[in-house]
């Protein structure tokens, strides 16, 4: 059970460094309702479920490697999670929560949620990237634990599109846009932060000296 609960943990930490999604959310819940805004959530969630558990068997399979090349996958996940860093402070600013697109019905909202999660070109490297930064790529495991992983992560991930969905219908058309914009874009900066502490996480082993 350890690696479904610490999924979850790993699985809102990730998704607060996606803020499209958060965004995507919120949109959705509030010119489509509640219950199409957490199924956009859902959506996003069992896309993550599928990266997360491909992501963690990789990385397990590749801790036969990691006695001998441990520093070259922790530059890698440096180098990943830097890199995505720069492009969350390097996104332009939310100017609205507008949202007058041809979604409507749920299988549609569903669907076309799902594939853009799904073929999100870092999502895969990230996640691996996070793993190695966690440490994971040490331990070898099987297919039963990424799977493990990859439903808790899901979890999480479920948990923190789902609390800006429940935010949205409980206080989106209440708050004037204009607040809610700049709390939106606040996610940005909380984005930021968190992948500059995993960048530092990821290599501080290879600092000389650290315990």
């Amino acid at each position: 059970m350890f690696f479904f609960y610490f999924g979850i943990v790993l699985g809102v930490v990730f998704s607060a460094t996606t803020v499209p999604g958060a965004v995507w959310c919120v949109q959705i819940t509030l010119h489509r309702g509640f219950f199409k805004g957490l199924l956009a959530g859902v959506s996003i969630a069992c896309a993550q479920v599928i990266l997360a558990a491909l992501a963690a068997f990789i990385v397990f399979w590749m801790a036969r490697f990691s006695s001998n090349y441990d520093w070259l996958f922790r530059v890698f996940s440096a180098s990943v999670l830097a890199y995505l860093c720069t492009t969350v402070f390097g996104a332009a600013r939310l100017r609205d929560l507008c949202y007058d697109g041809p979604l409507r019905g749920g299988f549609e909202i569903f669907q076309n949620t799902f594939m853009t999660a799904l073929t999100m070109p870092m999502r895969l490297p990230g996640y691996i990237a996070l793993l190695i930064a966690m440490n994971l790529h040490l331990r070898q495991h099987d297919l039963a634990y990424s799977v493990v992983l990859g439903t808790g992560i899901g979890v999480g991930s479920l948990g923190w599109w789902g609390y800006f969905s429940m935010l949205a219908a409980a206080f989106g058309h209440r708050v004037p846009e204009p607040i809610s914009v700049r709390s939106m874009n606040k996610l940005r900066v909380l984005a930021g932060a968190v992948l500059a502490a995993l960048v530092f996480i990821g290599i501080a082993p290879l600092v000389p000296g650290f315990q």
